[in-house]
């Protein structure tokens, strides 16, 4: 197997844990949080991402970080995190 294909073979692994990480939807009359989460990673994405990385890679960098602010969102919202107030 060649360096290439052991890239390819690990992308293709961490894609699939990302795609693996649960995401509940948005909650009622929250459907703005997806387009908020893809705003916040976009924003931190455009001041560190890779120019020099791949599509790929740089595809799966921002799914992993508009998948974990739709996560924060989610948990803030539904006072799983202690002395943190609803956003409402």
């Amino acid at each position: 197997m060649s360096n290439d294909d052991d890239a390819r073979a690990e992308l293709e692994d961490w894609s699939e844990l990302i795609g693996r990480i649960r995401y509940d939807g948005p909650r009622p009359g929250g459907a703005g949080d997806e387009r908020l989460a893809d705003e916040a990673a976009s924003n931190v994405f455009s001041s560190w991402g890779r120019p020099d990385s791949s599509a790929e890679m740089n595809n799966l960098i921002c799914r992993a970080l508009e998948l974990g602010y739709l996560r924060a969102l989610q948990d803030v919202r539904e006072q799983r995190i202690a002395g943190l107030r609803p956003t409402d």
